[in-house]
């Protein structure tokens, strides 16, 4: 018995479902078990599997799948309750740069203008740009989320746009707060420099009997208040 570990990629949001697989199960048996997970919902029209493009016909074993290989991406493909009569209008394709959710990594992808965002998820993990991917991924522009099931047109993108693949459950930094606990950092680190250096004084000080006497303060006193040396001294070590 053979057992295939693949990837199965949901029909509309990208996720990946990833399942260890008996060869003899058919691609109709598969389906059933998606369904019965709840992992894909009950569609009228049906479901099939694609695989690089190719259509996989549900009677077929995995076994007899022949380019079949452990960590496969499987495309679920839900089927529209009304056929779409081809026309021989030419769509425009975009182009976008696409980076890695974790990695310093690039991909162009092309896009064709009328297709929902979530079609560059499905190529990035066609491609093994992302792979074992657990929950959904968002795409993003700067700090824009992007609606993943409208056209790049409806999310105010232009041909050659920078896109960020994030997780959904990523963890974004607050650069304002960032900031701020940067300052507090630094400012304690001179409060501490500081007393470290009045301490450093304090222990340089000569003793009070050790400082000279102005011999002209103590023969023509003045009216001024008068402190003592020793007054002055213990008062600095107090401070």
């Amino acid at each position: 018995m053979i057992e295939y570990n693949l990837n199965f990629m949901h029909p509309q949001y990208g996720t990946t479902l990833n399942v260890d697989i008996d060869g003899a199960f058919t691609i109709e048996e598969m389906i059933n078990n998606l369904l019965l997970s709840g992992f894909i919902n009950e569609n009228k029209n049906g479901y099939d599997f694609e695989l690089m493009g190719q259509s996989l016909e549900r009677q077929m074993t995995f076994d007899e799948i022949q380019e079949l290989y452990d960590g496969a991406v499987i495309r679920v493909i839900a089927h529209e309750e009304d056929a779409v009569i081809e026309t021989l209008v030419t769509k425009k394709l975009l182009v976008f740069c696409i980076k890695h959710p974790s990695e310093p990594l690039i991909l162009d992808v092309q896009l064709n203008e009328t297709a929902p965002l979530s079609n560059i998820i499905q190529q990035a993990s066609e491609k093994n740009f992302v792979q074992g991917v657990e929950g959904i991924l968002h795409l993003q522009k700067g700090n824009k989320l992007l609606d993943l099931n409208e056209n790049a047109a409806n999310n105010g993108l232009t041909e050659g746009d920078f896109l960020q693949l994030t997780h959904a459950n990523a963890v974004k930094e607050d650069p304002i707060e960032t900031a701020v606990n940067s300052l507090n950092k630094k400012l304690e680190s001179l409060e501490t420099q500081l007393q470290t250096e009045l301490a450093s004084i304090k222990e340089a000080l000569p003793a009070a009997n050790m400082i000279p006497i102005d011999p002209t303060r103590a023969v023509n006193p003045t009216m001024e208040h008068y402190e003592s040396i020793d007054t002055i001294v213990n008062r600095l070590r107090e401070a």
